[in-house]
């Protein structure tokens, strides 16, 4: 299962999470599933540098608005080597790609 997988990663999310990310589906198909063990990138990714697992720590969050955005992580000291400032345009409004994740 999908959720399960992520789940194990992020750990289970708080009720503010699942209402970030706006649809009562997922909040009634968190509800459904067994509690499972958060694990550790590190164990995961065992060879990962630790700006690696830094980054992927802050990218693999449920809540959509804790995750860093793309400015924040050209940023990052991992990927900061291929940033170019003048190279990168930025998008003067939100990109909202629209999914409706709400029927199953």
């Amino acid at each position: 299962n999908q959720l399960d997988k992520i789940m194990e990663v992020t750990g289970r999310p708080s009720r503010e999470d699942l209402d970030a990310i706006k649809s009562p589906f997922a909040a009634t198909m968190v509800d459904s599933l067994p509690r499972t063990e958060q694990r550790s990138l590190r164990d995961m990714f065992p060879q990962a540098s630790p700006e690696a697992l830094d980054l992927m720590k802050k990218l693999l969050v449920f809540n959509p608005d804790k995750r860093l955005t793309a400015s924040q992580c050209i940023c990052h000291p991992y990927v900061v080597q291929f940033h170019n400032e003048d190279d990168e345009p930025v998008s003067s409004q939100p990109i909202k790609i629209i999914l409706d994740d709400n029927v199953k």
